[in-house]
């Protein structure tokens, strides 16, 4: 026995097999990026993606004692820096060991530390035969952080002298100044301007190989009272304390 199809039937099973037509358009059209998690991790050393400039080109240098030139800072947000994890880094040492106190390592882990501070045979030529800092070497593009609380005395954003990109940063320990220096860092990623005060822990740029430099790394330095080398290594074992 066989039932009649009425017209009403006919009308909503005509609208059902549009909607699912409808339905698997939508489906095999739109591209899976629409809708997958955006991932928000902080991005590994070969991805890496240069921070807003801070700085216009020929408003790059301030140097200690000479004529300071105009910096612009309008645009600058802290919300833009991706802090640092420990899996920020290609390479780790046990070398050091980091403490969240006022006076920290520019690296939150131990790194390789490639070359001492003192005397050596130059690397390259115009490489001084006296070493005023360290090297270390975590793997380029791993975020560099302020040693302690400070205000930004010099930068360089161009790959123009053998420091290449780097920054100094002026800080007060125990009564007395010291200047800590960022050097060989990626051009584009610096993340401060003189003047600016910085926190221990702030990102002050990513690991490269500007300037004078045989490889990806940081030169950094402490100056005793602004002028004098020190040996970094040393001056932490003194100033960085376990909490």
């Amino acid at each position: 026995m066989s039932v009649p199809v009425t017209s009403s039937l006919r009308k909503t099973t005509g609208g059902l097999v549009v909607v699912v037509a409808a339905l698997f358009a939508v489906s095999v059209s739109v591209p899976a990026t629409a809708i997958a998690a955006t991932d928000a991790t902080y991005p590994n050393h070969y991805e890496y993606e240069p921070a807003p400039k801070l700085i216009e080109p020929g408003q790059s240098f301030v140097a200690h004692g000479g004529d300071s030139l105009v910096v612009e800072r309008d645009g600058y947000d802290s919300t833009l820096v991706p802090q640092p994890t420990e899996g920020s880094y290609a390479q780790t040492a046990s070398t050091f060991i980091n403490y969240a106190g006022a006076v920290q390592w520019p690296f939150l882990v131990g790194v390789p530390i490639t070359t001492d501070f003192g005397p050596r045979v130059p690397p390259c030529g115009g490489c001084s035969s006296f070493h005023k800092g360290i090297d270390m070497n975590p793997g380029i593009g791993s975020p560099v952080q302020a040693i302690a609380a400070g205000v930004v005395s010099e930068v360089s954003t161009t790959d123009a002298g053998g420091l290449g990109v780097y920054a100094v940063i002026d800080h007060l320990v125990d009564g007395r100044q010291v200047s800590s220096v960022y050097a060989h860092m990626i051009e584009g990623s610096l993340n401060v301007y003189v003047g600016q005060s910085v926190a221990v822990g702030d990102i002050v740029g990513n690991v490269g190989n500007t300037g004078q430099s045989t490889g990806p790394h940081l030169h950094f330095e402490i100056l005793l009272d602004g002028v004098s080398p020190t040996d970094p290594v040393t001056w932490f074992a003194e100033n960085v304390a376990a909490q």
